[in-house]
């Protein structure tokens, strides 16, 4: 009989016995009868198959090993084999039986699944109950995960087990090397939670680790069994628990990351909308394995538990992994948690960086101001136009007119705004004291601080000198930077479209290859672009670039170029002689001298 076929048979036996009774006494009299003597033909077969291999031990220990395999061998092996596979289907059996009848008496039954899931164990009870040699961990590894299975059915219906074995259950999760018991143990930590709820707490920070488990079906039994806990209130949002969800937004399973993403924009958005603005600031510090918030040392135990949480390094996917994470959280909050974030930041880790309470002199400080940096410049924490707070999105809903609604939108957003410029102004202190200390140490970060700052003002261009009055080479700086990057930027602009111009037209006629002048190529710009003097100018240089790589390339290869096709004015020697010959004297001629001097310049478009 197969195990998926134990589940029925129990369950017809059950359904005959109460149709046969005349009432429910009679019926549960039946039920009772037949799960005993079901119970006690399991219970037999497990004993033998016990003793079988106890006593197949001894012998192994005893006598040398044969070099052949005898027919005798042979045989008793054969039966050991079927006798494993009878066993399996009864340890099974019993769990089934007490699924369908919980007051069955399990006193005879407890003591042997005891000594199959302790079997060469270190746990000081396993060797006085059980008394067994062999483990059966590695003999009948099925028959281990069974009796693991059958052994969290009969804690499900005994409380005072359950309390005794939660531990081992626990125990067995952290250090098993098969990935299908873990998968089951998680699925019984998840029924143990629903039953004793106050029991499974302390133990949950032990669950969330199999978060990490290197087997992708235990990720996503365990996301999935804690995010419906988290939905049915059996598990609160607190402590390491969110956070270590978090990882899941980044994980190498597509599916997992798919059902964290629902998550996080979805249910946790709905049910928990500040948890996301609470849980911030302290993320950062989490996910960069820096415990500076916390204000002491973890032990060695901790440490590890909390490196295994982190997403480590400086490098570009690390990077980026994190930068996944703090957009999806920032995206699940209003704008005015925007804004409190954003002072927040500042005051927490910038402010405690600047005055020595963060130290920057080891790699995960680094990597927390770094991110920093990187959020608050972050598309995802500056609000939007037509974002307004929430509390005036509710008046605009409540009173229903549309010239008011417009007219609380656009107060709303004016609001917004100057609060921004109002945190922009209070943390320039703030950023001016770290840029000291970041050049008094010859940091690196001060080139993320000056990209932080660049894109904080660009938006205040008119109100820098203002905001940045305490430090006017500061101000120099941004400014000049400012103006580097829009340079920049207008060149890759138009050398992208040049780029474009020159692929369509070689796509076009390849044999026709016509270089796209100045005014052609800022056709090709967006509208918004073309009133840009520095996008003009840079089209320009990238045009003229472009022709003269062209004709550069002509010359080489020895075709007619526009130079040698212009008529150039021939210049008439001091002694009448045509141009060519020879002239007497060594003397530079007047004429030509008098021409270059009233030569056109041909200056670019730079110098005008």
């Amino acid at each position: 009989m197969c195990l998926d076929q134990v589940n029925a048979h129990v369950k017809a036996l059950r359904t005959l016995c109460k149709r046969k009774a005349l009432n429910s006494e009679e019926a549960d009299s039946l039920v009772m009868r037949w799960v005993n003597q079901l119970q006690s033909k399991a219970s037999q077969v497990l004993d033998l198959y016990m003793s079988k291999i106890s006593d197949a031990n001894k012998e192994n220990t005893i006598l040398t090993p044969p070099t052949t395999i005898s027919r005798k061998e042979r045989r008793a092996a054969d039966s050991v084999s079927k006798l494993l596979a009878q066993a399996i289907i009864a340890i099974y059996t019993i769990g089934s039986l007490v699924i369908v009848c919980p007051s069955v008496n399990l006193k005879t039954i407890v003591p042997t699944i005891h000594t199959i899931i302790t079997s060469r164990s270190s746990d000081p009870k396993s060797s006085k109950l059980s008394g067994l040699a062999v483990s059966v961990k590695q003999s009948a590894p099925s028959l281990y995960i069974q009796a693991w299975l059958t052994m969290g059915k009969i804690c499900l219906v005994d409380g005072k087990l359950a309390k005794r074995y939660l531990p081992l259950f626990v125990q067995e999760l952290e250090k098993s090397d098969s990935a299908a018991l873990r998968n089951n143990i998680v699925v019984m930590m998840a029924d143990f939670c629903v039953r004793y709820t106050a029991m499974v707490d302390c133990y949950m920070s032990k669950i969330t680790k199999c978060l990490r488990d290197p087997s992708e079906l235990v990720r996503r039994q365990t996301f999935i069994l804690l995010s419906r806990l988290l939905q049915r209130d059996y598990v609160k949002w607190r402590g390491v628990l969110f956070l270590r969800f978090l990882l899941c937004l980044v994980d190498d399973s597509e599916k997992i990351r798919q059902l964290a993403d629902f998550l996080f924009g979805n249910i946790l958005k709905a049910k928990a909308p500040l948890l996301a603005y609470n849980s911030f600031v302290e993320a950062i510090f989490v996910l960069n394995d820096c415990n500076a918030h916390t204000g002491h040392s973890n032990s060695d135990s901790s440490r590890n538990e909390n490196r295994l949480f982190s997403i480590r390094g400086n490098d570009e996917n690390s990077r980026s992994q994190r930068m996944h994470i703090y957009s999806t959280l920032l995206k699940q909050m209003a704008p005015e948690h925007l804004l409190a974030t954003f002072a927040k930041v500042c005051a927490e880790i910038l402010a405690a960086a600047s005055d020595g309470m963060l130290s920057l002199e080891d790699s995960g400080g680094q990597s927390v101001v770094q991110d920093a940096f990187l959020i608050l410049s972050s598309k995802e924490i500056r609000i939007q136009s037509n974002q307004g707070s929430s509390s005036d999105a509710a008046d605009i809903e409540e009173g229903g007119d549309s010239g008011g609604a417009s007219t609380a939108a656009s107060k709303g957003r004016a609001i917004t705004q100057a609060v921004r410029k109002g945190l922009i102004q209070n943390a320039i202190p703030i950023f001016i004291e770290l840029k000291r200390l970041l050049e008094s140490k010859n940091s690196p970060l001060i080139g993320s601080l000056m990209d932080c700052l660049r894109i904080l003002l660009k938006d205040y261009k008119n109100e820098i000198d203002d905001i940045l009055v305490a430090d006017r080479q500061l101000q120099k700086e941004l400014i000049y930077d400012m103006q580097k990057y829009e340079s920049m930027k207008a060149k890759n602009t138009a050398a992208d479209a040049v780029a474009t111009m020159q692929r369509t037209e070689a796509h076009r006629s390849p044999c026709m290859t016509k270089e796209p002048s100045s005014n052609t190529v800022k056709g090709k710009l967006p509208k918004e672009l073309h009133s840009n003097s520095k996008v003009a100018s840079a089209v320009a240089d990238a045009v003229a670039a472009a022709t003269a790589r062209s004709v550069l390339r002509e010359v080489n290869e020895g075709a007619s170029t526009p130079l040698s096709a212009m008529s150039v004015p021939k210049l008439k020697s001091r002694t009448g002689q045509p141009p060519g010959t020879a002239t007497t004297g060594g003397g530079r001629p007047t004429e030509l001298i008098e021409s270059l001097r009233r030569r056109q310049s041909f200056d670019s478009d730079d110098d005008n």
